[in-house]
C-alpha cells in the first residue's frame, strides 16, 4: 500500500510521544493497594501516601521541560514495571537521571 509523503507528514504530527506529557496515575488506588500490600490499613497512612504522590506530581509538572525527553520516557517506563506506577518514583528517577553525566 502506497501512502503519499504529505499524508505521512500529517500522520506524524498526530502521534504524541509518551514523554511529552506526564501520565495520569490514580494515586488513591495506588496508595491503597500499596498500603494494603504492606499489611497496614491505616487511613492516615493512605492519606500521607496520597499527599506525597500529589506533591511529587506537582514538582514534576513544574520542572517537566527541564528533563530530556529520553530521560522522561525512561523514568515513566521504569516506574510502571514491577508494581504500581508512582509519581514519587518518577521524580526520584528524574532527579537521579539529571545528575548522570553523558558518557
Amino acid at each position: 500500500m502506497f501512502i503519499a509523503p504529505p499524508v505521512l507528514s500529517l500522520l506524524s504530527l498526530l502521534s504524541v510521544p509518551v514523554a511529552d506529557r506526564l501520565p495520569n496515575f490514580n494515586t488513591a488506588q495506588i496508595c491503597e493497594a500499596s498500603i494494603k500490600a504492606m499489611g497496614s490499613s491505616q487511613a492516615q497512612t493512605v492519606q500521607q501516601c496520597i499527599t506525597d504522590e500529589n506533591g511529587a506530581k506537582s514538582e514534576i509538572e513544574a520542572n517537566w521541560a527541564q528533563f530530556s525527553s529520553s530521560l522522561r520516557e525512561r523514568c515513566i517506563a521504569e516506574t510502571q514495571v514491577g508494581g504500581g506506577p508512582s509519581y514519587v518514583d518518577v521524580l526520584e528517577c528524574l532527579r537521579l537521571g539529571a545528575r548522570e553525566k553523558p558518557m
